[in-house]
Parts: C-alpha cells; sequence; structure tokens
C-alpha cells in the first residue's frame, strides 16, 4: 500500500497560500461543535525569518478557509476532502524560542453588536423563526431554520441581552441548538440528528481507537420529571404542569422550574424540552481515533464492548488535528431514547 497522507490546504483573503507555509506548518488543528460555541481553526507555523510577525502579520477579521484531504488514508488510491469553511482571523500569538506564530480563527463573524452589545425589546405574537430572522438580518448574517419545531409567543421580552444570548437562550428552552458558521445563524433540533444513521462504528479493541474515557454523571441529570409553576398576574392564576418520564418513588428527583408562560401548552411544551435538557449529559464520553473527516459536530456513531457505556453517540465536539500525524478526537454523549 502507498503512504497515507493527509495534509491541509489554505487560503487566505481569496489567494492559495498552501506551498507558501508547507514547509513551516508545524500543526494544524479544525474544531467543529454541534452547538452554542464557534467552530474554530488553528494554524501553528514556524517563523524562523520573522515574516509573519512583519510584512505578513494579519488583521483580525481577515478571512481564512481551509481543507483538510487526505490520500490512501483508508485504503490505497482513496482520497477524501473535508472542507471545513471560512473562519475570521481572531487571535494571532507569537512565541519564541524558537519562533512561532500561531494564527487562531473563528467561524463567528467578530460582530460585537451581535454578542457583546445589551438590546431591550419585547416580542408579541411572534414565532421563534420570525425572532431569529429579525436578529439574524440585524448581524449581517443568513438563517438556517432546519425542522418544523417553531413555536408561538404571545409575548417574549428580552432585557439588556446581548442578541446572540437571547436567542441562544430561547433556543435551549425549546430543546433547539444554534450555531454560528459560515455567515450562518443554524438553528435545528439535536433530535433529528441523534435518529440519523450512524457514519462509524468503534470497538473498544479496535487499532484505530487510540484512548478513550467515559463518565456517567448523576449530579443535574437523570431527573423523574419537571415541575412548572407560575403565577401569571394577567390572567390571575397560576399555571402549573408536571411532566414525568418515570413513576415516581422515594428516590426520584423532581426539577422544579418558575418560568413565564402564557398557558398550559407552553408549560407543557417547555417542561418536557427541559427534561431532556437536564439527563441528556448523563453519559458522555472522550475519544480519540485514528483521524477520520467523518466524525464531525451532529454525526453518529456506535461504541461496541464498551460494557454499559456502549450504544448510539451523538457527537458534540469534534477536533481534527493535523502534525506528526493525523487523529481526530471527540466529546460525543449517549443518545436518549424515549424523549
Amino acid at each position: 500500500m502507498d503512504s497515507r497522507k493527509a495534509m491541509v490546504s489554505v487560503m487566505y483573503q481569496g489567494v492559495n497560500i498552501t506551498d507558501d507555509i508547507a514547509k513551516d506548518l508545524v500543526s494544524f488543528e479544525y474544531t467543529d461543535n454541534i452547538s452554542n460555541e464557534s467552530d474554530s481553526v488553528s494554524l501553528t507555523l514556524k517563523d524562523e525569518k520573522h515574516i509573519w510577525l512583519k510584512d505578513w502579520f494579519p488583521e483580525k477579521g481577515d478571512l481564512i478557509d481551509t481543507t483538510i484531504k487526505t490520500v490512501n488514508w483508508r485504503k490505497n488510491g482513496d482520497k477524501q476532502l473535508l472542507q471545513c469553511g471560512s473562519f475570521f482571523i481572531d487571535e494571532p500569538e507569537y512565541s519564541g524560542r524558537p519562533s512561532v506564530f500561531t494564527i487562531n480563527a473563528v467561524s463567528s463573524p467578530i460582530n460585537k453588536n451581535f454578542t457583546d452589545v445589551d438590546y431591550s425589546k419585547v416580542w408579541r405574537n411572534i414565532t421563534l423563526k420570525d425572532i431569529a430572522n429579525d436578529i439574524s438580518n440585524k448581524a449581517g448574517l443568513q438563517l438556517q431554520y432546519i425542522g418544523e419545531n417553531n413555536p408561538i409567543y404571545q409575548s417574549k421580552e428580552q432585557s439588556e441581552t446581548p442578541d446572540s444570548s437571547f436567542l441562544l437562550s430561547l433556543c435551549s428552552e425549546e430543546g433547539l441548538s444554534m450555531k454560528v458558521t459560515d455567515s450562518k445563524i443554524v438553528i435545528f433540533d439535536e433530535r433529528d440528528f441523534e435518529s440519523r444513521e450512524v457514519v462509524a462504528t468503534y470497538k473498544e479493541s479496535n487499532s484505530n481507537v487510540l484512548s478513550y474515557n467515559f463518565k456517567s454523571r448523576l449530579v443535574n441529570t437523570n431527573y423523574a420529571g419537571v415541575r412548572l409553576k407560575y403565577y401569571n398576574c394577567e390572567l390571575g392564576s397560576v399555571i402549573e404542569y408536571l411532566h414525568l418520564i418515570s413513576e415516581l418513588n422515594e428516590n426520584s428527583k423532581i426539577y422544579e422550574l418558575n418560568r413565564k408562560v402564557d398557558n398550559i401548552s407552553e408549560a407543557r411544551r417547555l417542561a418536557q424540552k427541559t427534561i431532556r435538557r437536564l439527563n441528556k449529559a448523563e453519559n458522555i464520553a472522550s475519544l480519540t481515533f485514528v483521524g477520520n473527516v467523518e466524525l464531525l459536530g451532529g454525526v453518529t456513531i456506535n461504541l461496541e464492548d464498551f460494557g454499559k457505556f456502549s450504544g448510539k453517540y451523538i457527537i458534540e465536539k469534534a477536533t481534527h488535528s493535523i502534525g506528526s500525524g493525523f487523529t481526530t478526537s471527540i466529546e460525543a454523549r449517549k443518545v436518549l431514547e424515549g424523549y
């Protein structure tokens, strides 16, 4: 079999600099998150002649596009591409000795009005998708809203909160995920992704499993139900709803939730989404594999022969690293059943 190769191509402000940096590239890292956090890339380069420190010093906000390429990785003649996307340079770093320059870039545009400026607004008779569309337009971003889960609100108040934080909070309440990538706000339901076919199956004995760590959390997970109770002053009455996923016993945990709702239907929906959000992180895993470009945030894999931790997992974070070799590290959680 011909030698396996993994490499990265780089476009900087529309110019292909792959050949210019090839001999100086120490390492490359691409991190893909399922939600909440921006995706990122990092390139570490030798800079003995101080070119990056002087003439090539990047400007914050410059655009960088990267692609991982593999040759003969899975079998002879096999070629794969992973287009990482577009990223905005955020925090250049320089260290020595020897002189090393690191380019750090994030997928979220450096838009302070979207992330740092507080706004107040009352939204009435509006859907979550319409709120997201208004916010994305104001930030100069496209909106990609995936799925049919689009709740309607009689009223929602944004109080001295940045648009990014307010929208993320709304999505979290509704059991939806949100990420900003490639100049888009993407909103989706993780349950839809959990139901998809797995992209890979790994057994404990596989040689391409380099390391693993599992945790089972009991604190702030394993709830039997959620009780929502809220006094609605406009209605002059208490709205209360109890959502259970298992029979109660002396050891059962009930999560008490006090959140503004306008009717019992909204209370039911919020309680159902809350129990899933609380319990979904009960079983988590961290694993490192021989590089696999198919492992990304939001895809599912099967883990076998790991005892109680065996099962189907959804990847929440995947980090692809190229340096002395090519590895993929993931953080994943076990897919919830019956939610």
